[in-house]
């Protein structure tokens, strides 16, 4: 039943991105692990998910996983979009819209210490870009 209920999302996702012309994030469902280091999702305000240009759809329990898996696959072309959830409302902003933080003291399931804004004012301290953030 979740894998009939995980495919009626995405049918529903996929066509709602053609007939708007945009893409769009695919919610979290239950059960769903990341796709780098196999855990389960289950703190939304860390995840982040990168929608590939053939569609498909790669999510991540933390925002160093996705940052590792871009590093280590092989890979290189363009995504569609990625997207992260803002640490505080837990909805999808895309990732060169957002501000991040990258701190020690943030315990994030993977231990990557990065969490995103869509306000910068949210953000005590140095604010970083997308394209600033390395594994």
């Amino acid at each position: 039943m979740r894998k009939l209920r995980r495919i009626g999302s995405l049918a529903l996702f996929f066509l709602a991105a053609c007939a708007a012309g945009q893409i769009g994030p695919v919610p979290i469902e239950d059960g769903d692990a990341c796709s780098f280091c196999r855990m389960a999702i289950s703190e939304r305000q860390f995840a982040a998910e990168i929608i590939k240009a053939d569609e498909a759809v790669l999510k991540f329990d933390d925002i160093a996983c996705m940052l590792r898996y871009q590093a280590r696959s092989e890979d290189k072309s363009e995504p569609a979009a990625i997207f992260v959830t803002d640490y505080d409302s837990k909805e999808w902003i895309r990732a060169e819209d957002a501000h991040f933080m990258r701190s020690e003291t943030i315990k994030t399931p993977m231990g990557g210490g990065i969490i995103a804004y869509r306000d910068r004012s949210k953000i005590q301290g140095d604010s970083l870009r997308f394209g600033d953030l390395k594994p």
